[in-house]
């Protein structure tokens, strides 16, 4: 499951407030697309390596104070992730992702949670974690071209990284360390 919440600063932390499920892939109603096409200029197209900072992206198409927010396991148990940013790679009509998250619940028990209204401190956080996959769709001529959704469950799933591409996702996943550390 996918969310939207208002992310909003306390004190010490921020309270989250659940506002809406959402889908993050999809060329017509897919978060990732929607904020990486208000990014791009006409003469953008693949090969593109390119970047989303959520939080920033969000204020540029109006949704300052919002935040989009992974449940990973939502049948199983408390598993919640802030999707702080989103890389990517598009080349040859598909597009690996690299998902940049914080873990504001992980691996814990949902009984004692309100997933509607929370607030999380610093400590309380695992930063940083990170997450690859792989979308069917490209851009061309600043365009999202294609579906921009990732592949059905199959046992080829697999993301495959030429050189330059994993080079990529490397270097940035290297910087976000180093600015975690």
């Amino acid at each position: 499951m996918y969310a939207l919440y208002s992310k909003q600063p306390q004190e010490k932390g921020h309270r989250y407030i659940f506002k809406e499920e959402v889908s993050l892939f999809g060329c017509n109603s897919g978060y990732i697309p929607r904020l990486l096409k208000a990014g791009l200029t006409k003469c953008a197209s693949e090969p593109l390596p390119w970047h989303v900072n959520i939080e920033q992206a969000m204020s540029s198409v109006g949704e300052t104070g919002n935040t989009l927010i992974i449940n990973l396991k939502p049948n199983i148990n408390l598993s919640l992730y802030e999707i702080s940013d989103v890389w990517g790679y598009s080349s040859s009509g598909w597009t690996p992702v690299m998902f940049y998250l914080k873990g504001l619940f992980v691996e814990e028990d949902p009984t004692a949670f309100n997933g509607l209204d929370f607030i999380r401190m610093p400590l309380d956080i695992e930063d940083p974690i990170f997450s690859m996959m792989y979308l069917n769709g490209t851009v061309l001529s600043g365009e999202i071209d294609g579906r921009w959704t990732p592949p059905s469950p199959s046992a080829t799933n697999s993301v495959l990284l030429w050189p330059d591409t994993f080079e990529y996702f490397a270097q940035k996943a290297k910087e976000v360390m180093e600015r975690t550390a």
